[in-house]
């Protein structure tokens, strides 16, 4: 199976760009004011509007409000919405949208366990646990304590990069996975490393394709 891939975080539409070129899936748009990465909802809106073909934006929020949920799906109209929070199965599926359901990893959880509530979520995404800090810290998580034991596609976060994420796609075999402070340098973006990681990917995708 083909891992894809997804650039977290982005501020800017270059590295949307250039992450298309080098063979990446989805980015991602964060709204959550404490987050380096936060955008206003116009910032966002320009970058989803010049979104190359065949790339999906995905709408990153924490524990969101219904009205600013349906603000950025009418301007910026994401491909699918990201909770990150500690949103409820009733409310991600609210609002009628395709959504990804994080998962924060501190202890020992089945994913088969978490399908119960997210049943409808297009994908389950699992991340390190760092108190108040969602997403995008650079820690990588014990994926021993994981049980990969669910039906629902599984996107792998959390501390990436181009040197450990073959050995992660080769133990782990998730549908996506998602990088963010991974492929930046001083807080930002970095081209460079942004085509590292999709490199390091799509040769380990054929490395397992030939067996």
């Amino acid at each position: 199976m083909r891992t894809r891939i997804k650039i977290c975080g982005v501020k800017t539409p270059g590295p949307v760009h250039h992450a298309a070129l080098a063979g990446a899936d989805a980015f991602g748009l964060v709204f959550h004011e404490p987050s380096i990465r936060n955008l206003s909802i116009e910032q966002a809106a320009r970058i989803a509007e010049r979104k190359p073909a065949f790339m999906d934006s995905v709408a990153v929020m924490v524990n969101p409000d219904r009205d600013f949920v349906r603000t950025v799906l009418d301007r910026v109209r994401p491909d699918y919405i990201q909770f990150h929070g500690e949103e409820s199965g009733e409310y991600c599926r609210s609002f009628g949208a395709r959504y990804i359901r994080s998962v924060r990893v501190r202890e020992s959880i089945r994913l088969s366990t978490v399908e119960e509530e997210y049943h409808d979520a297009s994908a389950l995404l699992v991340d390190a646990y760092r108190g108040d800090h969602y997403g995008g810290t650079g820690d990588v998580f014990n994926w021993s304590l994981v049980d990969f034991d669910g039906t629902i596609p599984v996107i792998l976060a959390g501390g990436l990069d181009f040197r450990n994420v073959p050995d992660a796609i080769r133990s782990i075999d998730p549908f996506a996975v998602d990088v963010s402070s991974g492929v930046e340098t001083d807080g930002s973006k970095d081209i460079d490393k942004i085509h590292r990681f999709c490199k390091a990917v799509l040769e380990t995708n054929r490395e397992r394709e030939k067996g």
